[in-house]
């Protein structure tokens, strides 16, 4: 199986009821997520992010951390035309660099962390309006950033993961990634 490695920059929480991340040195990740986060839960009401289910059905909690690139804050920042993007603006928990393409990482890679956590990648965290607006009021001075955070951050806004093992992280930790296996087209 093929590994990549990368670092932990951040480790941050969402509380309940913002839309803006805190860093924190460390956090504890149960089989419910990051401690004190507002995804924090096995379980999750249906939203717009699933039309295949009646709206507030019970359903698993397959966001329950969200992890973003480094390197990709620095190109969606170059394609606005502003001096950063900042992890905190987007909600996420954990700021990760070192990993080419990694909002492109496949469903079911799993990442593994110093210490023993591991999460596993549910998919792309697609950009929506939420984080638009945060990004724009933070560039008052320059008109059309929330209009064109969606474009810029096609591809390059992160991840969505839940914890499969618990564990302490902390900023500073190692991650390795393990890919799936490449599937074999077995309909055709």
């Amino acid at each position: 199986m093929t590994k990549i490695n990368g670092k932990v920059e951040a480790v941050l929480v969402t509380p309940k009821g913002e839309n803006i991340s805190k860093l924190i040195d460390g956090g504890i990740f149960t089989n419910e997520g990051l401690i004190g986060d507002r995804h924090f839960g096995v379980t999750s009401l249906s939203n717009s992010r699933h039309p295949e289910f009646p709206r507030g059905s019970v359903i698993r909690n397959r966001r329950q951390i969200s992890l973003v690139s480094q390197e990709e804050l620095t190109q969606i920042a170059e394609i606005l035309g502003v001096e950063k993007i900042k992890p905190d603006w987007l909600a996420a928990n954990l700021l990760i660099s070192g990993i080419p393409h990694f909002s492109l990482l496949p469903v079911g890679a799993r990442l593994f962390f110093d210490g023993g956590m591991v999460l596993f990648n549910d998919g792309e965290n697609n950009p929506c309006h939420i984080p638009a607006k945060t990004v724009q009021n933070n560039y008052n001075h320059i008109e059309g950033i929330q209009k064109e955070f969606v474009k810029a951050a096609m591809h390059k806004r992160g991840l969505v993961a839940w914890v499969e093992h618990p564990g302490t992280l902390m900023t500073g930790a190692t991650c390795t990634i393990e890919l799936p296996p490449v599937w074999k087209n077995l309909w055709q």
